[in-house]
C-alpha cells in the first residue's frame, strides 16, 4: 500500500473546504461523540483512521465515512464544501498530519472532568497546536449537568496560565448517553434524537441539546465566515 499517494490523494481532496480538525492526546474524552456528531448534524464528510472504534469508526452508523488508510475520494466528498477529520493517535507528528492542522480552519479540542490529567493534558496539546494553528475550540465534554459549570470554571482557571489563550472560547457538553446511543443505532442526529422523544425525555435531557445546540451554532457562524 503507497501511503505516500494515500496522503497525497487526501491533502489534494481537501483543496478548498472548511476543515474541522478534531484534535485529541488520549481516549476517552468526547472526540468522536464531538466529531461523529458534528458530521451527522452538517451531513459531511467524516475522516478517520480509526475503523475499530465502536463510535468513531462504525461505517454503518454514517456513511459518509472515509479511511485514511483506505482512502478513495468520490462524487460526495468532491462536492462537499465542509469536511471533519477525526484521527486517532493524531500527534504522531508526520508530515501529512501537520499539514492537516496547518490547512484546518477549526480545530476542536475535547476535554474532560479531571483537572490535572484532562484539562492539563488538553491545554499543554493546544499549546502545541498553537504555532501552527491558532483556530482552537475547547470543549468539556462526559460531564454530569451539575457538575458541568464547576468543570468548565476548572478548566478556565487551567487556562489562564496560558495568556495567549485567553480569548479562546470554551464550551461545555453535558453528558448524555441515552441519547448518543440512538443515534448511533438509529442512524440519525442528536437533534433528531431529542425531537423524537416524549415530553418526559425531552424535559430530562434538554441540558445536552441546549449544549450541543450551542456548539451546532457556533460551528456553523465560523463556517458561515469561510
Amino acid at each position: 500500500m503507497d501511503f505516500f499517494k494515500l496522503n497525497k490523494l487526501l491533502l489534494n481532496s481537501l483543496e478548498g473546504k472548511f476543515i474541522i480538525f478534531s484534535a485529541g492526546y488520549k481516549g476517552g474524552i468526547g472526540k468522536s461523540v464531538l466529531s461523529l456528531g458534528i458530521a451527522k448534524e452538517f451531513n459531511i464528510p467524516y475522516i478517520t483512521n480509526d475503523q475499530g472504534s465502536a463510535i468513531s469508526g462504525n461505517v454503518n452508523f454514517y456513511d459518509n465515512t472515509y479511511l485514511t488508510y483506505d482512502f478513495k475520494s468520490d462524487a460526495i466528498l468532491r462536492d462537499a464544501k465542509v469536511v471533519i477529520i477525526d484521527l486517532a493517535g493524531c500527534f504522531v507528528l508526520d508530515k501529512t498530519i501537520l499539514k492537516l492542522i496547518k490547512k484546518s480552519n477549526l480545530i476542536i479540542l475535547p476535554t474532560g472532568e479531571n483537572p490535572y490529567l484532562d484539562h492539563t493534558g488538553c491545554l499543554i496539546t493546544a499549546s502545541n497546536l498553537y504555532d501552527l494553528n491558532k483556530n482552537l475550540l475547547f470543549i468539556t465534554t462526559g460531564i454530569e449537568e451539575d457538575k458541568l459549570k464547576d468543570t468548565i470554571f476548572s478548566f478556565n482557571r487551567v487556562k489562564s496560565k496560558y495568556p495567549h489563550f485567553e480569548r479562546l472560547k470554551v464550551f461545555g457538553l453535558t453528558k448524555c448517553n441515552e441519547i448518543v446511543h440512538d443515534s448511533i443505532a438509529k442512524k440519525r442526529s442528536y437533534i433528531r434524537s431529542y425531537l423524537s422523544l416524549s415530553d418526559e425525555k425531552k424535559t430530562e435531557y434538554k441540558p445536552f441539546i441546549k449544549d450541543w445546540s450551542k456548539i451546532i451554532k457556533e460551528v456553523n457562524e465560523q463556517i458561515e465566515t469561510f
